[in-house]
Order: C-alpha cells, then sequence, then structure tokens
C-alpha cells in the first residue's frame, strides 16, 4: 500500500535507491573484474566509488524505511480507530442504555442482572453483553462457513494449536496402550 499511494518520499526515493542499487551491483562487479595487486590505482578509486555509494544507499534505505515505518504506525492506528475503537466508544458512550427490555419473570434475577452488566437497568441486556453475543455469534458463522469452503474445496481443515496438541497426546496414550 505504501509504495501505491503518492507520498513525498516515496516514487522518487524508491526509483533513486533502485538505481543506486543498480550502481552497486555495477560497481561491485567491476572491484571484482580488477586486480588489486597490477591495477591498484583503478581499484582503489573503484572500492572508494563503491564504500561512498554503499554509505548513501544505506542512509537513502533508513530514510524510506523511517517513512515507511511512520507510515505504517498511521494507517494502523486510523484502521484501529475505525474499528476497534469505534466499537469502544460505543460500548462506553452507551453503557447505561439498554439494548433491549425482556418481559418479566423470563429468566432469574441473578441472570437478569448479569445480562444487564455492567451498567443496563435489571431486565434489560445491555450493550456489551449484547456485543459480546452478536461477536460469538459472527466467529461461530465465519468458522463454519471456512470450514465448509475448505471441505468443498478439497482442502483439509486446518486444526487450531489447541486441537493439534490433543490429538498428539491422543495419539501418544493410544501408542502407549499398543506396546
Amino acid at each position: 500500500m505504501y509504495n501505491s499511494l503518492p507520498l513525498s518520499s516515496s516514487k522518487a526515493d524508491i526509483a533513486k535507491r533502485k538505481a543506486l542499487q543498480r550502481e552497486i551491483v555495477v560497481l561491485r562487479a567491476q572491484l571484482r573484474a580488477t586486480s588489486s595487486q597490477d591495477e591498484f590505482a583503478k581499484w582503489a578509486k573503484l572500492s572508494r566509488t563503491l564504500d561512498k555509494k554503499t554509505a548513501e544507499f544505506e542512509k537513502l534505505n533508513t530514510s524510506i524505511n523511517t517513512a515507511r515505518v511512520a507510515f505504517d504506525s498511521k494507517t494502523r492506528a486510523i484502521r484501529w480507530m475505525l474499528t476497534s475503537g469505534l466499537r469502544w466508544f460505543v460500548l462506553f458512550w452507551y453503557n447505561k442504555e439498554p439494548m433491549f427490555w425482556m418481559p418479566e419473570g423470563w429468566v432469574p434475577g441473578y441472570v437478569e442482572w448479569g445480562l444487564s452488566f455492567p451498567k443496563a437497568p435489571i431486565g434489560s441486556v445491555s450493550i456489551q453483553v449484547w456485543s459480546f453475543a452478536v461477536g460469538q455469534v459472527v466467529n461461530l458463522i465465519s468458522g463454519m462457513i471456512m470450514y465448509l469452503f475448505a471441505v468443498f474445496s478439497g482442502k483439509a481443515p486446518v486444526a487450531m494449536p489447541a486441537e493439534a496438541a490433543a490429538a498428539a497426546a491422543g495419539e501418544e496414550k493410544g501408542a502407549k496402550k499398543a506396546m
């Protein structure tokens, strides 16, 4: 994404870095082809030029990487603000508002308290609980869709690390019993 945007340092500096990189490759090839004993003056001049170009390349590369890191951190912050930050703001702003009211006596009192946690009136469902429930349903549905896609595309579903560890432990127990 960084390379495709018209930023102040992106296009010109990257083109300059590529040109410097090509020059360095050519200079290294010339330096390897030159004998340091027979043509010392030419070799020394090429070596100094190569050192100068390499230092310039490293300086330019550092500035490009610094600009890229700054861009990535700003992009990450904006992306967080638009997704998670907005969600946290809504959860904070509406934490005392009920999402909806449940019929009285529908669930026991301690469940009503849990559903209204942390600040919604008792007998209602708070935005935090509703957000959690919606998130769990979305995760469940996305997991089912990914599983179905994996099954119908012919690829085996990838086991989660905990499932893989449990399966490995089960195989070890089975191997010990067989002995």
